[in-house]
């Protein structure tokens, strides 16, 4: 039995219901109808000051009068009568609870008092709670459902997690329009006794729940969200949205919910990291969920493409391509016995265009046999299953010809798809659907009743078979834990030893050295004949740079100095920073020639621990931003990750006569500033830029670290 408080909150025998009464105007009446409706098996307890019977359940007066302590409490009433009620609920014994009430962190300072003194409560009493500012949870097994809305469809198979309650109670009708079903359903509110990390590790450990679905505004345990969710997308499909990463969606969505939002680049790197597969819109989350939870696992990229229209298959086609997956043309083999049953004129190769045609037993069991049965071919997509629908058109232009009722009519375009809806689970590969019919078609009524996916455009077919394979190299991706080691010696006492927002570059430098980060041979001097020293001990050409804790854009100011080749040069060189500045130290560094330039870098964002960054460098930095975000601790096939997922990624490898980037070594790098990110959070920046590679390694050329 699951551990976690939510196994308790999402299968409990009694419910006590403060806020409902039999006014079914009231938010709470719907709540506690919706619950009773839709079959809960346990006793219902209403609690009401002045009705004697709520909903046909004997109601008690107070809370204190209830004959026993309920498993469950849920609470639909003015926020200020919150507190006083969940103490009367862990004086009498009750363990968990739902708060539905509002106007908590999401109004202000009033509002987080109020939710401060509810949490104090619940740790008092040993209680824990969904909520508050949420609209309830569902769990369409034992069956539980505290939402305002009815479901329709038990025994569901996809989990979701929200932080907006809309969107697990006014989109059931929709979820059911399109054959989706639920497992289990917490709209978690603000998430102050349970939030989003508890919530998906639940998910993750429910076994009727077969894929996640996750709408995010925020996350405030990052760390935790990405261990619990790197344990779980490896066995089982995370689909999420986010929305926080625009300036108009944070502030949505701490005036919604309270929560702390960050940037959307932050975002990407904790999902990719995570192993979680991010989509742009809520309907995105419920159907390319519901294909993960529903369909066989994709376990290559061969995607065979069955279609009565050429467009479509074009359009599924260049979907499929653009999201990794391939459209191989068929075998002599396969196209032979797929040309036993299309017109001359149409192609066999991939996708098998049947032009226009109306015999639906080819495109709904013979054509698809053949593909599913192909080893070749590791998932299927179909449009152009029509049949009720497009008789419904038909009708009103032949009815005068024809002397047979509109019903009649419909009957005859009913598709026998009874071996289609099977071959999923026969042949162990996905099958998803194109249609530009609705439930008014019967065709794609059966899909729906029968768990096949159906979209209405192919484009959206083509992303949704993507995401399958997605999920099949996340499984298969390499997994390794981030590297445990100690702190080098003597790095404290340099980074205490910094009294200043920011460090020299020199002192930086020193500390990339101790965790094993190269960087350019350098000395520092403060004499022009330390500098000349310094440049013959170090070999022409040099940089020379100005030093100090206190200049941190060096270049832009002119304290900068690069390809020095003799004592004349340097003698100018550092006499031009002394115009600028007669005190601090100069630093005489090797003048690396490299043949490219990338950075790294480490900062923070609310609520995430330091988040590591590799990118594109240069001069080019800000105007190119190609990079990735990972966050620390990092383990190596993170740091390669990193690499691969940039659009430069091709100057990493042998590019245009240069070496290969030595990809362990950047990664090796990567890892070590994780380390020391998490070792000294009193640094909360770090630049690393440029690094420059020579003869295929990264040495790093300026390093800028602020407190």
């Amino acid at each position: 039995m699951s551990s976690s408080p939510l196994h308790a909150i999402m299968n409990p025998s009694s419910i006590a219901f403060v806020g409902a009464s039999n006014n079914f105007a009231k938010m709470g009446t719907m709540q506690c109808l919706s619950l009773i409706h839709n079959g809960f098996p346990g006793d219902v307890l209403p609690v009401h000051p002045k009705e004697e019977i709520v909903l046909g359940k004997k109601a008690y007066p107070l809370i204190s009068d209830l004959p026993y302590a309920p498993d469950l409490a849920v609470l639909v009433v003015p926020t200020g009568l919150v507190p006083d009620m969940l103490e009367d609920f862990g004086k009498l014994g009750t363990k968990y609870a739902v708060i539905i009430s509002g106007g908590f962190r999401e109004t202000g300072e009033g509002g987080r008092y109020l939710e401060g003194r509810i949490s104090d409560i619940a740790q008092r009493y040993g209680m824990r709670f969904i909520g508050p500012n949420c609209v309830g949870i569902i769990n369409t097994q034992l069956p539980l459902n505290l939402t305002v809305a009815s479901f329709q469809d038990y025994n569901g198979k996809l989990g979701i997690a929200s932080q907006s309650g809309t969107y697990v109670t006014q989109t059931l009708p929709y979820l059911h329009k399109h054959g989706i079903t639920i497992s289990k359903a917490i709209s978690v509110g603000n998430g102050t006794s349970i939030d989003i990390v508890e919530c998906l590790k639940y998910l993750g450990d429910d076994e009727q729940t077969t894929a996640i679905a996750l709408y995010i505004e925020g996350i405030s345990r990052a760390g935790d969200f990405l261990e619990v969710a790197r344990e779980i997308s490896a066995r089982k499909p995370i689909v999420a949205q986010y929305v926080g990463g625009t300036k108009a969606g944070a502030r949505a969505g701490l005036s919604h919910t309270g929560a702390m939002s960050g940037p959307d680049y932050v975002y990407d790197g904790l999902f990719e990291q995570a192993g979680i597969i991010r989509v742009d819109t809520i309907e995105d989350v419920y159907k390319i969920g519901w294909t993960l939870a529903s369909q066989p696992p994709l376990e290559g990229p061969n995607i065979g493409i069955l279609t009565n229209s050429g467009g479509p298959g074009t359009g599924i086609a260049t979907t499929c391509n653009r999201h990794g997956l391939e459209i191989p043309e068929f075998s002599d083999k396969v196209q032979k016995k797929v040309k036993q049953f299309i017109p001359g004129h149409a192609s066999a190769m991939n996708p098998v265009d049947l032009t226009f045609h109306l015999d639906m037993s080819i495109m709904a069991d013979k054509i698809p046999r053949i593909l599913f049965d192909a080893e070749e071919i590791n998932g299927v997509i179909i449009h152009g299953i029509m049949g009720t629908a497009w008789m419904d058109m038909m009708f009103s232009a032949v009815k005068t010809m024809i002397n047979v009722s509109r019903e009649k009519f419909l009957k005859l375009g009913e598709v026998d798809l009874d071996n289609l809806i099977k071959m999923p689970l026969e042949y162990k590969k996905p099958l998803v659907i194109s249609s530009f019919f609705g439930e008014e078609d019967h065709s794609v009524r059966v899909f729906n009743e029968n768990g096949i996916p159906t979209f209405e455009s192919p484009e959206k077919a083509g992303r949704a078979m993507a995401a399958l394979y997605e999920h099949f190299r996340i499984k298969n991706r390499p997994h390794d834990e981030p590297n445990d080691v100690a702190m080098p010696e003597n790095v404290k006492t340099i980074v205490d030893g910094v009294d200043t927002e920011a460090f020299d570059e020199y002192t930086a430098k020193k500390i990339l050295r101790a965790y094993g980060i190269p960087t350019t041979d350098e000395a520092l001097a403060d004499t022009l004949d330390d500098a000349l020293n310094c440049a013959h001990s170090i070999g022409y050409p040099v940089v020379l740079k100005i030093c100090s804790p206190h200049i941190m854009h060096k270049t832009e100011l002119g304290m900068v100095h690069l390809g020095i080749k003799d004592d004349e040069s340097l003698e100018k060189a550092f006499n031009s920073i002394r115009d600028n500045d007669g005190d601090s130290a100069i630093l005489v560094s090797e003048m690396l020639t490299g043949d490219r330039e990338f950075m790294a870098g480490m900062s923070y964002a609310p609520g995430f621990p330091p988040c590591i960054m590799f990118g594109l460098g240069g001069i080019f930095t800000e105007a190119l931003r190609d990079n990735a975000i990972r966050l620390a601790p990092l383990s190596h096939n993170d740091a390669i990750s990193m690499m691969e997922s940039l659009s430069s990624r091709a100057l990493l490898g042998p590019y245009r006569g240069m070496k290969p980037v030595d990809m362990d070594a950047v990664a090796s790098m990567l890892e070590a500033l994780g380390r020391l990110a998490l070792d000294f959070p009193q640094i909360r920046e770090i630049d690393l830029n440029p690094i420059i590679i020579t003869d295929g390694m990264p040495k790093v050329a300026d390093a800028l670290f602020v407190k």
